[in-house]
């Protein structure tokens, strides 16, 4: 798309999600360098994902909005934005009648929870479709897909603003190679670098 290129500058929204996850993982992966532990969990969601969106796709609601009202739904968008230093893959995006693009996030998780990073991730896919169709993103979903729950967050310009600073803070981790203090011990738990975190 616009043969764009990506840099080494750019943070990408799986930057993001890791720094709202914990801090300390994107220290690990993006300053360190330490290879990302594939989970069973993870692998189960890519699978599963591609065969939810073709299923999506065959329902009288597409992510909680009526067939009719949406014109297009875009998917697998590739978009850099280096103004913001931002770049990411928008797994899907619906474009509706009335002009408005939605961000659409799905997640396989055993319980239907709105956790921080989740908002924080559909922030910057909003950022990035603001860039690439010169729009004004307003809201988000969150899709459940083993609930089948849909949850709609509604995005601000301040949310967009505050992503941005959040942006710098992830520069200055990777390249600082000072060690982010450690958040909540129960995220621990089920964090792939846990082993490299002393």
């Amino acid at each position: 798309m616009k043969g764009s290129t990506f840099d080494g500058d750019s943070i990408t929204v799986g930057d993001i999600v890791q720094f709202f996850y914990c801090p300390r993982k994107v220290y690990f992966l993006k300053t360190l360098g330490v290879p990302v532990v594939v989970r069973r969990k993870m692998e189960y969601g890519k699978e599963v994902h591609e065969l939810e969106e073709r299923r999506m796709l065959e329902r009288k609601q597409i992510y909680g909005f009526d067939r009719d009202e949406v014109e297009e739904v875009l998917q697998g968008l590739q978009i850099e934005a280096p103004e913001i230093g931002l770049r990411g893959k928008v797994d899907v995006a619906l474009r509706l009648r009335s002009g408005e693009f939605v961000p659409v996030d799905t997640k396989f998780t055993d319980v239907v929870e709105v956790q921080l990073q989740y908002r924080k991730q559909l922030h910057a896919y909003a950022l990035l479709l603001d860039y690439w169709f010169k729009t004004r993103v307003k809201r988000g979903v969150l899709y459940f897909a083993q609930q089948r729950e849909v949850r709609t967050i509604e995005i601000s310009e301040e949310d967009k603003e505050a992503l941005k600073r959040s942006i710098d803070q992830i520069k200055k981790i990777i390249s600082s190679e000072v060690t982010p203090r450690r958040v909540s011990p129960e995220k621990c738990q089920y964090c792939e670098v846990k082993k490299y975190c002393v």
